[in-house]
């Protein structure tokens, strides 16, 4: 697609007469069936992030449908204990090794999050065990954001742990219910 634009362009500047990308069909996209954690499986999920000590991050990511990107670049600047909410107007992508904060994909993803008072509890318990750090969720390794392969590679390993199929397409959140709760 983009070499049929760059050629359209040739065309409109009469660098070509005609653009061959014309006759060309491009590939058809293959889209990979979502898998969900179901209700069920909540609880096998959740005890794998309190024995790996990463059951806030997880926990708010499913409570919240949080991107992975936008949970890891979160500030606790960006908490509002009064009103329960998160704003979201970030996300961190990884690169070449390098992290880059950004805003959001679409301008709708920039919102703020109501988020149960049980997530906001284990939000301040999180807190208290680095109470200067200004990232939500430090990784233990560096203190600053958490680069997404490695909040990835710790999500497989919930999975693997909480007895789920190997990975052959991800799994994505579900949202708790008021009847999901950890014990």
């Amino acid at each position: 697609m983009m070499l049929h634009s760059a050629l359209e362009q040739a065309v409109k500047e009469e660098l070509i007469k005609k653009n061959p990308t014309n006759d060309c069909n491009p590939p058809k996209v293959v889209k990979k069936e979502m898998r969900v954690i179901k209700p069920e499986q909540i609880g096998a999920y959740l005890q794998a992030a309190t024995n790996r000590n990463v059951l806030p991050m997880f926990y708010l990511e499913l409570t919240s449908g949080l991107g992975r990107g936008e949970l890891l670049a979160l500030l606790w600047s960006d908490l509002d204990l009064d009103r329960n909410t998160i704003s979201v107007s970030k996300s961190v992508l990884g690169r070449n090794g390098e992290l880059k904060v950004s805003a959001p994909k679409t301008r709708n993803s920039i919102r703020t999050v109501v988020v149960p008072q049980q997530t906001v509890d284990l939000l301040i318990q999180e807190h208290d065990l680095h109470p200067d750090n200004p990232y939500m969720f430090p990784s233990p390794v560096t203190g600053t954001m958490y680069h997404p392969d490695a909040a990835t590679r710790i999500h497989r390993k919930l999975l693997k742990e909480a007895g789920f199929q190997p990975m052959q397409a991800s799994y994505k959140r579900v949202v708790l219910g008021d009847s999901d709760r950890i014990h």
